[in-house]
């Protein structure tokens, strides 16, 4: 439907936009979506790039600490200009240089000509929170769904997505009684943290040396055939011909750290691409196959990933060794799993009896999903083992969780939890507690703040349990004390490595929790998981333990 921007109205606060809070400025080549957000009392300026998909949203600054309500946004006269409804009455504030301040009252004049938006009427009613939607032009908007404020954007085929999170607001969160503690450096040669003795420790894999790998993201842990294997993301090579093909790693257990074993050639995919944001998210072991889902078609359709796949192994006993620089790691690609919501997965296989809804005997695998990336809530899809396919191009049957039952159609998946910004996810089902694990990162302005976060389900569509912050990875990764720093914490810190230009010139940052085993030890539970931290774009491994009343 067409419509002049839709208000519902939210009782009790306002919204943190109203429907002239956000506009597009085209400067020169280049194109910026603006917001002013309310938090609390203070009007925030943020800004987005529309140069890539991925340009997140960032805080530019404050407009005002007195406001009581959203705000106006305009360009007049080529500047930003906000009307902010204050406490003693509306003030009129324009951007000068890198400050707001405040202006003569008299220039204020309303947006002109609104724009037209047409939303699919089940997108209006399927938001979960009292909505308020601000457009930037007539294929994207800002919407408030409560508290949170996301971008939306229009598809080619007409569908509107996620597109990017500005604020995420879920405060049911609790610290954990303990903080993860960082075990070792999986990848790179020397660890990039001297520690006390002001000696760098050898990483568990001594990837540049063993493999010629320089760096590299990710690192799921997967099993099969009795062996551990890790899958990495986009991985720098000393073979620039490579680009940033990913590449794979079998774990050799050894106490007390385990022995990190690169392959020395990529993996390789056929029917998807191998760029960046392409990269392995799961895989799977059936009946002696080797399954593989891997992201596919980055940047497509104006969003950051744009489809999973559905592949296997062409050698499902695949010999990894350092020294074979020729012999990529092969995967056939069989179907596509989603463009959807089901774009980063992480899969599990468990039996249909004890899956509600799924009846009948032997297995299915369990897909959680998200769709947009560091945007999107946790939805759940179905398939049975039986219906995997062994054929290039096959339709792939999934079935999806509704909030009641299972549907054939993935419009029908219902969001298990919100609200949610969630990009990589880890889920894995825990034998030591017989319950689901769900590892994920918080959101932009998240009141967990900058953690990597925990929930527990008895199933695997929930309840989920709210969320326990296991660590701060500003507090802890980026501490002051230089001996126990492992994320680059400003220009110049001696904790960073420099691997590719955006990469070199940014600081760190920690994503992507992948669990990485479970043991009890007396009343506690110990995990391990591997994190990813931009910059050294390394991976290295986490150890938590969480206590009674924590799992």
């Amino acid at each position: 439907m067409s419509h002049e921007p839709a208000l519902v109205e939210q009782p009790g606060q306002p919204s943190p936009i109203g429907p002239h809070s956000a506009l597009l400025q085209r400067h020169r080549w280049r194109r910026f979506q603006h917001a002013v957000v309310l938090q609390g009392t203070h009007a925030v300026h943020y800004r987005r790039s529309l140069a890539r998909p991925d340009e997140p949203w960032r805080r530019v600054g404050t407009v005002s600490d007195d406001a009581v309500a959203a705000v106006d946004l305009d360009l007049l006269s080529g500047r930003l200009t906000a009307r902010v409804p204050e406490s003693i009455g509306a003030a009129v504030y324009q951007l000068r240089g890198a400050v707001w301040r405040r202006v003569d009252e008299a220039i204020w004049h309303r947006r002109g000509e609104s724009i037209e938006v047409r939303f699919r009427p089940e997108l209006m009613t399927a938001l979960a929170f009292p909505f308020v939607i601000a457009p930037l032009s007539p294929s994207t908007v800002l919407v408030a769904e409560g508290e949170s404020v996301f971008s939306y954007h229009r598809r080619r085929d007409g569908e509107w997505v996620r597109s990017a999170c500005l604020q995420v607001v879920d405060s049911d969160v609790t610290p954990a009684a303990h903080s993860s503690t960082k075990v070792a450096q999986v990848t790179g040669e020397l660890d990039a943290t001297a520690g006390a003795t002001g000696v760098r420790r050898a990483t568990l894999s001594r990837s540049l040396s063993s493999a010629g790998i320089r760096g590299t993201d990710l690192g799921v842990c997967v099993e099969h055939d009795g062996r551990r294997f890790l899958l990495f993301g986009d991985t720098h090579w000393t073979r620039p011909w490579l680009v940033t093909r990913d590449s794979i790693a079998e774990v050799l257990d050894s106490d007390p750290l385990p022995v990190v074993r690169f392959h020395g050639s990529p993996l390789r995919v056929s029917r998807a691409t191998m760029g960046e944001y392409d990269v392995p998210l799961d895989a799977i072991s059936v009946a002696g196959q080797w399954y593989g889902f891997f992201s596919s078609d980055h940047f497509r359709n104006g969003v950051t990933m744009g489809r999973s796949v559905l592949a296997r192994a062409r050698n499902p006993h695949p010999v990894l060794d350092a020294n074979r620089r020729h012999h990529p790691v092969r995967f056939d690609g069989l179907a596509t799993v989603s463009d959807r919501h089901f774009i980063n997965i992480s899969a599990q296989l468990r039996p249909a009896r004890e899956v509600p809804g799924a009846g009948g005997d032997g297995e299915v695998v369990l897909l959680w999903g998200t769709g947009s990336y560091r945007a999107s809530e946790l939805r759940l899809a179905m398939l049975p083992v039986a219906a995997l396919p062994q054929r290039r191009g096959a339709d792939l049957s999934l079935q999806f969780w509704d909030g009641s039952g299972w549907s054939e159609s993935e419009s029908d998946a219902a969001p298990l939890f919100g609200p949610a910004a969630l990009g990589e996810i880890s889920v894995r089902w825990v034998p030591e507690v017989g319950r689901y694990l769900l590892l994920s990162m918080s959101g932009p302005a998240d009141p967990a703040g900058m953690a990597v976060t925990l929930r527990w389900a008895d199933r695997p569509a929930g309840p989920w349990t709210p969320r326990l912050s296991l660590m701060d990875w500003v507090a802890v990764g980026m501490v002051d004390d230089v001996q126990r720093r492992f994320i680059k914490a400003r220009a110049g810190d001696p904790v960073s490595d420099d691997l590719f230009g955006a990469q070199a010139r940014s600081t760190g940052g920690a994503y992507a929790p992948y669990l990485f085993d479970v043991r009890r030890d007396g009343a506690e539970l110990v995990l391990r998981y591997t994190l990813s931290t931009w910059n050294p774009y390394q991976v290295v491994l986490m150890q938590h333990r969480l206590v009674p009343g924590e799992f």
